[in-house]
């Protein structure tokens, strides 16, 4: 990433932190998705071990990890994003550090995962370093765990019929877009899970991949999903049954890849 397109990253997100944290509280999708990467974190990996957190955001996720007992360093580019997170309270086994994804070799300690939520690695046009800079940074058979956007969602397609052209085809293209976030133009880049894992297969193996929000709203349709809940409730549970489907990881709006370091 270019100086320029890491202050765009910084200052965009940054410009999002209170909504981020807002949401959190009534954005329903984005709690479940929340809810089940927790699950499967914690179904692979048990407290105490030690955690490296990209793109923590307002640090919901480390301040979770943190009180669950594990050892948490959590990272960011944003200045605002880890202004909130500090602002939450202190943890003797939770730090903060402002770091973005091109920076990772800075870090000296070693852990036993590293985790991303929520889309984080998407802000990048290729994941080679990346792959890299996980292997170092993991203990021996150590896990990466990491929730991505596919090339392509249900909901999102589904907005053609409204006549959205360009939103329900923008994940179509190879080459990624420019999303706006936070009134800043933000490079995104939409991975299938077969792509996504071409950049980790020499080092790690892929131990699991589960869709998350297939046929239930994704986080944009929050209000849709309030209005009509017994619906979703159907499609909650429509997707619970059909989530560890290798073809759920293809249709939704994002999916859980468990990676496991070689040696």
């Amino acid at each position: 990433m270019t100086h320029s397109e890491i202050e765009k990253i910084n200052v965009g997100f940054g410009n999002m932190a209170d909504e981020y944290d807002a949401m959190q509280d009534t954005n329903i999708p984005v709690k479940k998705m929340r809810e089940k990467f927790y699950t499967k974190v914690e179904s692979f990996v048990k407290s105490p071990a030690t955690v490296l957190e990209l793109n923590c955001g307002t640090g919901i996720d480390a301040f979770y990890f943190a009180d669950a007992g594990y050892s948490v360093t959590a990272t960011d580019i944003s200045d605002k994003m880890l202004m909130n997170a500090r602002s939450k309270g202190t943890l003797k086994n939770l730090s903060f550090q402002k770091l973005n994804l091109a920076e990772l070799n800075k870090i000296e300690d070693r852990f036993d995962l590293v985790i991303s939520n929520l889309g984080g690695i998407n802000c990048l046009s290729d994941l080679s370093k990346l792959s890299r800079d996980v292997y170092e940074l993991l203990n021996p058979k150590g896990y990466f765990i990491v929730s991505v956007m596919p090339q392509f969602c249900l909901w999102e397609f589904a907005l053609i019929f409204k006549g959205e052209f360009k939103r329900a085809l923008r994940r179509l293209k190879r080459d990624g877009v420019i999303a706006n976030v936070g009134r800043e133009k933000i490079f995104v880049k939409y991975y299938s899970p077969k792509k996504f894992y071409d950049y980790f297969k020499s080092n790690f193996d892929l131990i699991e991949i589960t869709g998350l929000r297939i046929f239930a709203p994704p986080q944009p349709a929050s209000n849709w999903y309030q209005k009509h809940p017994s619906i979703t409730k159907l499609l909650d549970f429509i997707d619970d049954k059909i989530e560890s489907f290798y073809f759920s990881c293809f249709i939704g709006d994002y999916y859980i890849a468990v990676l496991q370091k070689v040696k």
